[in-house]
């Protein structure tokens, strides 16, 4: 009877230190693939900031300012307001 048990200890014992190999391995794995998605999240977080910069830029007024003298579009017009009422209402 004793050596039965003494077997069966043994037995779970291997188990139980299989498990925790295989868990650890898995750990090692998965701390992989969190390090791969923060370097790929920095890199995108990078591209972000530029792309947000040429956005800021591409919609600011010294761009306009930049490409109407390209197009030739260099006269400015005279605003028009509400008070000349000759424009927006008919007696």
């Amino acid at each position: 009877m004793k050596p039965f048990f003494l077997r069966v200890t043994w037995l779970i014992v291997l188990i139980l230190v299989i498990t925790n190999l295989f868990i650890f391995i898995s750990g090692i794995v998965l701390s992989d693939e969190i390090n791969n998605f923060e370097l790929k999240t920095d890199s995108l977080r990078k591209i972000n900031l530029s792309l947000e910069k040429e956005v800021a830029n591409l919609g600011s007024l010294k761009f306009a300012t930049e490409q109407a003298k390209k197009l030739g579009f260099t006269n400015f017009s005279s605003p028009q307001s509400l008070d000349q009422l000759g424009y927006a209402y008919r007696p």
